[in-house]
C-alpha cells in the first residue's frame, strides 16, 4: 500500500496534482495543515506553473475535494509528531511520500513504513540544503534523487536519479523546484520501481552536505537561467 503525506504548499500541489493525473492509486492520503492562509501569485507565475503540468494557484484541499479523495487531517506540520506516528502504525503502509523536508526520527522510522523523499539534488554530492541552487551554479543544470528517508541526511538507498536542464525563468523555488521533484515521483511509477525489493545503497564516504545558500549565490544562480 501506498501513501502521502501532503502540507499546503507547492510542491504538495504539484505532486497531489501530478499523481492523479497519472493515475497513481494512494490508499491513504494525510495532511498537515496549519491552516495558513492561501499565498497569492502573479499571472505569470501560475502560467509557468501551468505550463509545467499543475497549477500553484489551486491549493491542496481544492484539488483533494474536486477529486472526491477521502484525507486524513491533521492540525500541525510535524513529521515526527506523535499523533502522525500513531497513526501511520495503525494504517500499515508499504511506502509513504514524504512532501516535506527534514530528518526522520528512529520512532517513526521503526513504524515499518518506508518513506519516499524527493531531494533537488544528484547525491552523494549534493546533499544538504539548498542544493538546487548550488547544482546550478556548478553544473549549469539540476537533478533530483528519489530515495528511501533514513536516520541521516539525504544518505538513504536509491531510488531513481534524474538530471534536468535548469529553467528558464526566474521561479525557482515555487514552480521549477517543485516541477522536477514531481516528475521524478511519476517516473518512478511509471517505471514500477516500487516493485523492486532492493534498492542501491550510497557510497557516503567523502563527501560533506551544502548548507543554506548566501542570497548573493542564489541571486547569480537565477540570473544564469534568464540569460
Amino acid at each position: 500500500m501506498i501513501g502521502i503525506i501532503l502540507t499546503p504548499d507547492n510542491r504538495s500541489k504539484a505532486y497531489i496534482q501530478k499523481l492523479i493525473s497519472n493515475k497513481v492509486k494512494l490508499e491513504h492520503i494525510i495532511l498537515m495543515n496549519k491552516k495558513t492562509k492561501e499565498k497569492s501569485f502573479s499571472e505569470d507565475k501560475i502560467r509557468i506553473s501551468r505550463s509545467h503540468g499543475f497549477d500553484i494557484s489551486e491549493s491542496v484541499i481544492q484539488t483533494l475535494v474536486k477529486n472526491n479523495l477521502t484525507y486524513k487531517e491533521f492540525d500541525f506540520i510535524d513529521i515526527n509528531h506523535r499523533e502522525l506516528i500513531e497513526y501511520i502504525s495503525k494504517i500499515n503502509l508499504d511506502y509513504c511520500i514524504f512532501t516535506g523536508g527534514g530528518i526522520l526520527k528512529h520512532e517513526i522510522l521503526n513504524t515499518g513504513t518506508k518513506f519516499i523523499h524527493l531531494h533537488p539534488g544528484i547525491v552523494p554530492y549534493y546533499r544538504g540544503s539548498t542544493c538546487f541552487y548550488y547544482s546550478i551554479l556548478k553544473d549549469d543544470n539540476c537533478g533530483v534523487s528519489a530515495y528511501l528517508m533514513d536516520k541521516n541526511l539525504d544518505t538513504g538507498d536509491l531510488i531513481l536519479q534524474l538530471n534536468f536542464p535548469k529553467p528558464s525563468h526566474i521561479y525557482l523555488d515555487d514552480v521549477y523546484d517543485p516541477h522536477i521533484r514531481s516528475e521524478t515521483l511519476i517516473a518512478i511509477f511509471r517505471k514500477k520501481l516500487l516493485e523492486k525489493k532492493e534498492f542501491q545503497k550510497q557510497d557516503k564516504t567523502g563527501t560533506f552536505p551544502f548548507f543554506i545558500i548566501h542570497p548573493v549565490l542564489k541571486h547569480i544562480a537565477i540570473l544564469r537561467c534568464i540569460k
